[in-house]
């Protein structure tokens, strides 16, 4: 009987703990190993408003860095192996703009980042909710994914 009751309280606690862990997930209040949080500090050290959030083997963090909003990916080892920013229309290539007032007749822009991989640039620029189109670095569409 008293293993009974020990299991069943293991099995309580269990629940309890992963449904922590999930909440702490969604709001962005997961924590990141303390590696992690010493290669970012060194890489960004005015960042503020900071989340991190668990990707696979990957962490994404959402942070303002000199008032920019951004979101940086960081391999287990501390290594930034993406960013995204926000930028301003009238920084994109005039060939994307051209594309979007072709395409997309009497629509604005909405949101423009400009997400750097090691070298490669790609350029995500929302002009309806939920949908996103991706350019190449030289403006040439790519696909159309998901906001």
């Amino acid at each position: 009987m008293k293993r009974l009751v020990l299991i069943a309280l293991c099995s309580v606690m269990i629940c309890f703990t992963i449904s922590a862990q999930k909440e702490a997930e969604e709001k962005g209040d997961v924590k990141a190993p303390a590696v992690l949080k010493a290669a970012f500090a060194k890489q960004f050290p005015k960042a503020t408003d900071v989340k991190w959030e668990k990707e696979g083997g990957n962490w994404e963090v959402a942070l303002k860095n000199n008032g920019q909003e951004m979101t940086v990916v960081m391999n287990s080892k501390g290594v930034v192996t993406e960013t995204e920013v926000g930028i301003k229309v009238t920084e994109l290539p005039a060939v994307i703009t051209k594309y979007v007032a072709e395409k997309f007749k009497g629509k604005k822009i909405l949101t423009v980042d400009k997400i750097t991989a090691g070298t490669k640039i790609t350029y995500e620029v929302v002009v309806q909710k939920g949908k996103a189109m991706m350019f190449d670095a030289t403006g040439k569409y790519l696909n159309t994914g998901k906001d």
